[in-house]
């Protein structure tokens, strides 16, 4: 078993569709979550004929040795150097019972670094243990690094199904040069060339909405890195290894959660986002499912789950809701 860190540096825009903000074609998110991408990985292995390689897949998730994150920024800095960006975690400034003891004048300001704190969407790596100080002690964390990912951008397209010629407009997310997104994957060493292959095909289909307009294509940056072999080449990448396979401190999710029974108890003691997640596989649309959105921190690790959402083809649909964790001092 090891972690292997992929940069997807992208071909052309890219729409990721935004459930909580109704998933209309004129907005678009930087976020792509790994129930997505793992749906995405699914159908490209079941278009390429490889149902084995696919059940395969499949149980591996299934016994905890296959292992996504959702996709985070990177960019390359001075030097070359990698930065790469998790979210920033998800935990209360002060407790509740603090909080009700504040004057007036201490409860704006608190009010005010929180409200602040929950427009930041990622937190480069290395300043990560800074950004929880700041969280934990209510001061205001001013970043060093932001990612530059790019800009948003409004194509026209014409609908020309219907009688009429009607038009409509797609939102689509460029990327700056140099900036993409990157994935990690845990999954056995045997399963590094074969994935990387099939992520490379992925590239050429796309990810996200719009692939047949040319949206979400991409190609690998850089070969795969083996953080184990590799960790020491960046800043971030050490520091990276080093919360992925320490031993202390709260657990914070790096991928979408569907909690199972036995994780309730872990999620009451912690602190989390829902989000919405929907979509569409070979023109079904799946049920919609409230997952545990990446940022979470808890005590106690959630596994989660591999959850049935739909049919299609006499095979079943699966939503990705497994988790995966980096270590925080806090």
């Amino acid at each position: 078993m090891g972690y292997y860190l992929y940069q997807l540096a992208f071909d052309g825009p890219i729409h990721f569709g935004d459930s909580s903000q109704g998933g209309g074609l004129e907005r678009t998110s930087w976020e792509y979550p790994a129930d997505r991408l793992f749906s995405s990985l699914c159908c490209e292995l079941a278009q390429q004929g490889y149902q084995d390689r696919l059940a395969e897949l499949v149980n591996l998730v299934k016994q905890g040795e296959f292992q996504l994150s959702d996709l985070f920024p990177y960019q390359l800095g001075e030097k070359e150097e990698l930065e790469l960006f998790l979210p920033v975690p998800y935990i209360y400034v002060i407790s509740q019972e603090q909080y009700k003891s504040l004057n007036m004048e201490e409860a704006r300001r608190f009010s005010a670094i929180r409200k602040k704190t929950k427009k930041m969407s990622f937190c480069r790596i290395s300043e990560l243990s800074e950004c929880c100080r700041c969280i934990r002690q209510g001061e205001m964390f001013q970043p060093k690094w932001q990612p530059k990912l790019g800009e948003t951008v409004i194509n026209e397209r014409v609908n020309c199904r219907g009688e009429q010629s009607l038009p409509y407009y797609v939102a689509g997310n460029v990327f700056a040069q140099g900036a993409g997104l990157y994935l990690l994957v845990k999954m056995p060493e045997e399963w590094e060339d074969f994935f990387s292959r099939l992520f490379q095909s992925l590239g050429m289909s796309g990810i996200g909405g719009k692939k047949s307009s040319g949206y979400g294509a991409f190609h690998l940056d850089d070969d795969s890195l083996n953080l184990a072999e590799a960790a020491d080449f960046y800043q971030d990448t050490q520091i990276l290894l080093e919360m992925l396979t320490g031993d202390s401190g709260k657990y914070m999710s790096i991928s979408s959660l569907i909690p199972e029974e036995q994780d309730i108890e872990s999620l009451q003691e912690g602190s989390y986002r829902l989000g919405k997640s929907s979509g569409f596989t070979d023109g079904i649309k799946r049920n919609s499912v409230y997952m545990v959105k990446s940022g979470a921190c808890l005590n106690k690790a959630a596994a989660g789950a591999l959850m049935k959402v739909g049919v299609s083809e006499g095979h079943d649909i699966l939503r990705y809701g497994k988790g995966m964790y980096v270590r925080l001092n806090l």
